[in-house]
């Protein structure tokens, strides 16, 4: 808004800000919803969303058994830390600044799934993902929020948080593969259910039988 010296850049509450003037090392304001005066000659700014991002990842991953399968998941993060951030992370674009960011991290979690999948059967992978989450989010934060040893902390990170990690769905890549994976349970089935029509029939033969042989002897008897 304004002309000239009186220039002033407004932002929303829901948006970190850095403005930088030349000549200073250090940014002239830093942070979430703070408005400033602009000087177009001298200033620069970056604006940047607060608002917590989702991720969709699809990995085409390989097996222990050497099959095929993919994984359909979704990471959540937000920023926690906009003056680390700013520093390492590209906001460049102006009309997606968390579009690299968010290309980054999808890269990111799809190799770590890729990694743990290498290393699970297909069985385990469809009955027990909780492996994969786990793998998944340690690999994350390691990379996002740094890694401690002991109680110091060796790294800053990239001022960032993940907020949650899932796993929407495992779908085996091989239509003939998961026919066969569903076989026994069909088979278990269709196998309960002939014997227990079998087990009617017989019970139903059996009745009529008893029935007939009372009538007969009812009948004799009679006679």
């Amino acid at each position: 808004t304004g002309f000239g010296y009186w220039k002033r850049v407004i932002i929303p509450p829901n948006a970190y800000v850095v403005h930088t003037r030349m000549g200073r090392k250090e940014p002239v304001t830093l942070g979430l919803g703070v408005s400033f005066r602009y000087n177009p000659y001298a200033d620069a700014y970056l604006i940047v969303p607060a608002a917590m991002q989702t991720i969709g990842v699809v990995a085409n991953c390989i097996t222990k058994e050497k099959q095929g399968i993919n994984i359909l998941a979704y990471v959540q993060w937000q920023i926690d830390d906009f003056s680390v951030a700013y520093r390492k992370l590209d906001f460049s674009n102006s009309r997606d600044p968390l579009g690299i960011v968010n290309a980054q991290l999808r890269e990111q979690a799809e190799a770590a799934i890729k990694d743990k999948i290498a290393t699970m059967s297909v069985e385990e992978v469809l009955t027990d993902k909780a492996p994969i989450i786990e793998e998944l989010t340690a690999r994350l934060k390691a990379v996002t929020e740094g890694r401690s040893q002991g109680a110091e902390t060796t790294d800053e990170g990239l001022g960032i948080k993940i907020v949650t990690v899932q796993i929407r769905e495992a779908l085996v890549s091989s239509q003939k593969l998961w026919q066969d994976l569903q076989s026994p349970f069909r088979h278990q089935q269709e196998k309960m259910a002939r014997i227990s029509h079998l087990t009617m029939q017989n019970e139903i033969r059996q009745k009529e039988l008893e029935s007939r042989q009372a009538a007969e002897t009812s009948e004799a008897e009679t006679m």
